[in-house]
């Protein structure tokens, strides 16, 4: 999978929040680390392309 291998090894430096909603909830990551910002968005893209347009925020 894109970008796990750094997500693995970066771990400690992403945080996620976690905001319920009326609708279900919210997952925010946060990092200072471009490679891993990189590698959230690789991850993501694979994801959504695994796992189609429901995958997708409001579905």
């Amino acid at each position: 999978m894109p970008g796990l291998a750094e997500l693995e090894d970066g771990y400690k430096h992403i945080e996620v929040r976690y905001r319920e909603r009326p609708d279900g909830a919210t997952l925010t990551y946060t990092t200072a680390e471009p490679a891993l910002v990189d590698a959230l968005h690789d991850w993501f893209e694979a994801q959504l392309s695994d796992h189609g347009n429901h995958a997708e925020s409001g579905h």
